[in-house]
């Protein structure tokens, strides 16, 4: 067994998130890595989704949808931008028949659905059944070259000054606050 040593003060330091640091001294493996976007998501410069995701498709190159896995009684599952370093990891993406992929898309329960954009207002999202994200440059999946694969979500980076809102919120007289979303997640 190796015997490995653990600093504390690495993760000031590293502009990773400390799951990337495992998969330092992982074994290697082939990884295949999705960037995903929503044009919607990027327009509204949303930085993070916590969704309540009830099943998971890949869509091809023909518009056939293909279910890829159902989660009962999943909790909220938090999708994070490429500057925050954290990605999911998913095998059963490697389950779906050869072709190529365009989008993925999450089917949401009627709760625990929330954005937040980047300037750290949150809102509630459960009005949405689902949410399409498109795969850049598509995903053709050929048998057994890759063992799990990367989801990157390209969200908007937090703005720095989101720190101070709560500051600046006590000085500047509340407005009542219009959704962002009106209808913007087309499906």
């Amino acid at each position: 067994m190796k015997k490995t040593n653990f600093y504390p003060t690495i993760w000031s330091t590293v502009p990773f998130a400390p799951n990337a640091i495992g998969d330092w001294y992982a074994e290697e493996r082939a990884v295949k890595e999705l960037i995903l976007k929503n044009e919607a998501a990027t327009s509204l410069k949303v930085s993070e989704m916590l969704l309540n995701i009830t099943k998971f498709s890949a869509i091809d190159e023909h518009g056939k949808e293909h279910f890829i896995v159902d989660f009962p009684g999943q909790n909220p599952v938090s999708l994070k931008g490429i500057p925050s370093g954290t990605f999911l990891r998913s095998k059963s993406v490697l389950t779906l028949p050869e072709g190529k992929y365009t989008k993925l898309r999450f089917y949401l329960a009627g709760w625990g659905n929330q954005f937040v954009y980047q300037d750290g207002v949150e809102e509630s999202a459960n009005a949405f059944e689902r949410l399409d994200f498109t795969i850049e440059d598509g995903f053709q999946m050929e048998g057994g070259e890759a063992t799990e694969v990367k989801l990157w979500f390209d969200f908007a980076p937090f703005e720095w000054k989101r720190h101070f809102k709560p500051l600046t919120d006590l000085f500047i007289r509340s407005k009542s606050p219009r959704p962002r979303l009106a209808n913007s997640f087309g499906n």
